[in-house]
């Protein structure tokens, strides 16, 4: 490669990493990443942490705090707003470092700048996805991949305990994490670098230090995660996941409703001919036969036979679909890599551009809580439930008032709003107006004599006397 080919290289992965953080911050401000209530609980959950209240799961979650006690301990000496609104870069500049960490154990420079550089800029999916804390997506994607970089290397053992604590925490925060252990293992058990008996009780003793909370949890019974399909929904599965999770993958549907962009045939038939040449190239190349890329059939069968979504599934599989993507063009002449990898990087960063430009027309599926919660905090009302997530969006946009859902219980939460002086009851009105009619009727033969705040589609109600949502019914 020449110097000028090598500068050329190095200045379009800059380039694309720096669209694809400007590209998050974009989609972090729009109605897909603001509809998503996980992003709000992660943001409570930090509120709670930074007031010196103990968070050992999101509420009704198989989620650990970790993208929590993140977010408070980075924003400490930042407005939550601002933490917010730099957060999008410093997620893509974290896993941006882990995938060149990745490439660099076999690839020489600049091409592990290049990986992580496309590994950021697509699919579309994941950065709309990721641009806000997504399911503590991020942080397990983190955990995962530092594990990943521990036995990429291909000689001498990995810190054993650095593995363990690492799969631990992972574990914490989601049972994604499992996903990163099969090519971990695998990879193990290939190069013969399986621990022994005592580093095998030291890789345990760490991860159990690691989900520690997690073991808490589930020895008082609050534990969970998500449990895989039985055998006979996997057909329904494929049917619905796959097409859905590949589409996002190679870029021909949409991050928010899999709607098909672009006709899929070329698509596809470039997809196949990647693949391709990648496997003619591991086949030659020992050092090119990165662990990472096992996550590409694993992440596929767990979204057969888990509750992984098709969302999830692109964030997971970005890395080694930029490790295939580079393993791919070595396959070519030494003097085309170079405008292979610039022509690469220039077209998915349009792609990317403007399937996220598109997202920008779309609208929340309700209207914004905030003025309902301005209205409700005049109102003198300090706590909230609703049968949605309403209530979550309450508390976010306004502090004063506690909430707690039937979808989403939290037992402090739940008591301290049993405790508010004056406790809102949030439903969603259809636009019929027999339907709120209707409602209005049913709430008033319970609760009795109600106040209304109405914004939109909502209706807020005061009842005289506290009735806890359960008892009112969908």
């Amino acid at each position: 490669m020449t110097p000028n080919a090598r500068k050329g290289l190095i200045a379009a992965s800059l380039t694309a990493l720096g669209i694809s953080m400007v590209l998050r911050v974009w989609a972090s401000s729009m109605a897909v990443a603001a509809e998503r209530t996980d992003w709000v609980l992660t943001v409570l959950a930090a509120r709670d942490l930074r007031a010196g209240s103990w968070v050992g799961a999101l509420p009704a979650a198989r989620i650990g705090p970790v993208e929590s006690a993140l977010i408070a301990l980075i924003g400490l000496p930042f407005a939550e707003a601002t933490i917010l609104a730099i957060w999008p870069v410093l997620s893509t500049a974290g896993i941006a470092a882990l995938v060149w960490a990745l490439a660099r154990t076999r690839l020489a420079s600049p091409w592990p700048l290049v990986a992580a550089a496309l590994a950021s800029i697509h699919p579309a999916s994941a950065i709309a996805t990721a641009g806000r804390p997504v399911a503590g997506l991020v942080a397990v994607l983190g955990f995962g991949l530092g594990m990943l970089v521990l036995i990429e290397r291909p000689t001498g053992e990995p810190p054993w305990w650095a593995l363990g604590l690492l799969f631990g925490l992972g574990w914490w925060e989601s049972d994604r994490i499992v996903v990163f252990l099969v090519p971990v293992v695998v990879a193990l058990v290939i190069s013969g670098r399986l621990p022994s008996g005592r580093a095998a009780l030291t890789t345990a003793a760490w991860a159990s230090v690691g989900a520690l909370p997690w073991l808490a949890r589930a020895l008082i019974g609050r534990g969970g995660g998500g449990f895989p399909n039985p055998p006979e929904a996997w057909g329904a599965a494929a049917r619905a996941q796959w097409p859905d999770l590949w589409g996002r993958v190679v870029g021909i549907a949409a991050p928010s409703d899999a709607v098909r962009l672009i006709s899929p045939t070329p698509v596809l038939a470039l997809a196949a001919i990647v693949v391709m040449a990648a496997a003619l190239v591991l086949a030659r190349r020992p050092r090119a036969r990165f662990a990472t890329l096992l996550l590409i059939p694993v992440v596929g069968v767990a979204s057969l036979v888990s509750d992984l979504s098709p969302l999830e599934a692109t964030v997971l599989l970005a890395a080694p679909i930029a490790l295939l993507a580079v393993v791919a063009i070595s396959a070519l002449p030494d003097r085309h890599r170079p405008a292979a990898a610039v022509a690469l990087l220039a077209v998915t960063s349009l792609g990317t551009g403007l399937t996220v430009r598109s997202l920008s027309n779309e609208v929340a599926g309700r209207d914004n809580p905030s003025t309902l919660a301005a209205m409700l905090a005049e109102a003198g009302v300090t706590g909230a439930y609703s049968l949605d997530d309403t209530a979550v969006f309450l508390e976010f946009h306004q502090p004063e008032i506690t909430s707690s859902t039937a979808m989403i219980p939290d037992e402090r939460r739940d008591r301290s709003v049993r405790e508010a002086r004056r406790v809102a009851h949030v439903f969603w009105i259809p636009g019929d107006p027999e339907g709120a009619a209707s409602t209005r009727d049913r709430l008033n033969a319970i609760a009795g004599p109600v106040e209304e705040f109405t914004e939109g589609p909502y209706l807020a109600v005061v009842p005289i006397v506290n009735v806890p949502p359960e008892q009112l019914g969908p």
